[in-house]
């Protein structure tokens, strides 16, 4: 019987969640779903980017993407550093 409660909560979940989704605005939807697929087109750009510079190139742009994102991070955390004392 446990199960079949469980079961049940979550086909209820499901059917709030389904009823939250549709009573949003229609640009609403539109952008939760562009936001939701962004990190999966990005992959897919860097992927062909990857294919089409060559394996050495491609390992260079990742590498300064890579140091791009560490130099902003430590950026960051020098400013939140400065502005807590």
């Amino acid at each position: 019987m446990d199960d079949r409660a469980a079961r049940r909560r979550a086909a209820q979940e499901a059917v709030l969640q389904a009823r939250l989704e549709a009573s949003r605005p229609w640009w609403q939807r539109q952008l939760h779903r562009w936001f939701a697929s962004l990190p999966s087109r990005l992959w897919r750009s860097a992927k062909w980017w990857a294919r089409e510079l060559g394996g050495e190139l491609a390992g260079l742009l990742l590498l300064a993407g890579a140091l791009a994102i560490v130099v902003v991070a430590g950026l960051l955390v020098v400013e939140a550093y400065r502005l807590a004392f």
